[in-house]
């Protein structure tokens, strides 16, 4: 499985997620990365209206694509599953992460 190494930044003004992958290390050691690019999942922006949203990318279904996990403050999990293709990531619509009953997770933080 490769490793893609990139940086997440969440912008909690407008309640989304953007991505910015890191270009090449400064001089100065100081990595250095590309303007952030707002990420979606489906046709919405990927962690609308979330509050405090906490992106991490893993392989949630095992298809060798790294998925977006976010947990947000009140303990919703939901995962936009990347799709396949060539050239820039694109996710499906963002869902619940279910667990094995089929309920979906949530740890009711409130």
């Amino acid at each position: 499985m490769q490793n893609h190494t990139l940086s997440l930044a969440v912008l909690l003004a407008a309640g989304g997620i953007f991505a910015s992958p890191p270009l090449a290390a400064q001089s100065d050691g100081a990595p250095s990365f590309a303007d952030p690019v707002r990420l979606n999942a489906g046709a919405k922006l990927l962690g609308e209206r979330r509050l405090y949203p906490s992106p991490v990318y893993h392989d949630l279904d095992g298809d060798g694509l790294q998925d977006i996990v976010v947990g947000d403050l009140r303990g919703r999990l939901t995962v936009a599953k990347r799709l396949p293709g060539k050239g820039p990531a694109k996710y499906a619509e963002e869902k619940p992460v279910l667990a094995v009953d089929g309920k979906e997770i949530d740890f009711h933080n409130w």
